[in-house]
């Protein structure tokens, strides 16, 4: 059995700085460390003894010649000029994080509308990084940061359900967007994005259930807290089959099933039937967009009179969700198309019709 004492350790001795030593030895203390006025290296100990040890070595041939008043005011000036150096490196510090965080926020812009990640590279941001590569590490980070909060709330969800919506792109890749809404036991809701799939081949019930499944479990949800489904421009039935008997395995109520909720304004464009005014915007924009020499002319002819807007937008069935976009920019230059159309090139008859 050893008799010898165990060591002490410097945290447990609590030194304390002694106001003298800034005269002795031309030492301050700084974020818990000795620094010294004179070279500004630190001593991790608060001991006079290392002190001592540093400005006799390194200072004490130089400095000893300053007594009393003029030793006081030395060590005056070189505390102030520690200070305005550790302020400066403190605003540029501050300085460098509002540009990150600047560049956090113009980054979120250009995602939300859905720009091309070069739209930061402007001269307004000359102070800030956005770069392409940045942007897109910038939103890839926003995007990591807003799912892990997901994740996190929803360690604590009493119940949610999910919308599934399978549509293609102009890629004419299949896309499998999963939403989530969940409420914890404080009935806070919350909602949003849980999974954009990719989906190369075939997009079977089998396929998109698997993908549900991968969703629900990286995010660490509970099968048996869901309790709806929302399904639209998917394999409905066969999903639905397949989402309740993956319930009755958890031994958990069947789930509330409703379809095509999603995209309410399209059930509402076909219940309106309003294909009078559809077939008449689109023959127009057609004619617009479709022809080459016609395109050619639209274009100088509404920037020589200042159209707010410099040119249409296309439309095709698949993208139905630019419907109220087409209609809305159509309709803000309907009296440019109509001067564009009176020039000979084609009769739109509906543009004198008051009804």
């Amino acid at each position: 059995m050893s008799l010898s004492k165990p060591k002490r350790k410097v945290d447990e001795e609590h030194r304390q700085f002694q106001e003298r030593w800034t005269l002795q030895y031309f030492f301050v203390e700084f974020n818990g460390n000795a620094t010294c006025l004179i070279c500004k290296e630190k001593v991790a100990v608060l001991k006079e003894y290392n002190l001592k040890r540093h400005y006799s070595t390194k200072h004490g041939e130089q400095y000893e010649k300053y007594q009393e008043d003029e030793r006081k005011r030395r060590a005056t000036q070189l505390q102030r000029e520690l200070t305005s150096q550790q302020n400066l490196f403190h605003k540029a510090k501050k300085d460098a994080d509002a540009a990150v965080e600047a560049s956090y926020v113009v980054s979120e812009l250009i995602a939300k509308a859905g720009k091309p990640f070069t739209e930061g590279q402007k001269n307004l941001f000359n102070n800030l990084s956005l770069t392409a590569n940045t942007v897109a590490e910038r939103i890839s980070e926003l995007s990591s940061d807003i799912y892990d909060q997901l994740r996190s709330k929803s360690k604590v969800f009493t119940a949610y359900s999910v919308a599934l919506d399978e549509s293609t792109d102009i890629t004419d890749s299949a896309q499998l967007a999963i939403f989530i809404r969940g409420i914890n036991d404080q009935f806070e809701v919350t909602e949003e994005l849980l999974s954009l799939c990719p989906m190369h081949g075939r997009t079977t019930a089998k396929d998109i259930f698997q993908q549900l499944c991968d969703a629900i479990e990286h995010a660490g949800l509970l099968w048996n807290r869901l309790v709806g489904i929302a399904t639209d421009g998917i394999a409905k039935n066969g999903l639905v089959a397949l989402v309740q008997r993956k319930l009755e395995e958890e031994n958990a109520d069947p789930a509330v099933v409703l379809h095509s909720i999603i995209h309410q304004q399209e059930l509402c464009s076909k219940c309106l039937k309003y294909e009078h005014v559809m077939s008449v915007v689109l023959k127009c924009i057609n004619y617009i967009r479709s022809r080459s020499l016609q395109h050619r002319q639209f274009r100088p002819f509404v920037e020589e009179i200042e159209s707010t807007y410099g040119d249409l937008l296309y439309f095709t069935e698949v993208h139905w969700l630019s419907r109220g976009n087409v209609l809305k920019r159509f309709f803000e230059l309907r009296a440019e198309v109509k001067r564009f159309m009176e020039d000979g090139r084609m009769d739109v008859p509906e543009f004198y019709d008051p009804k």
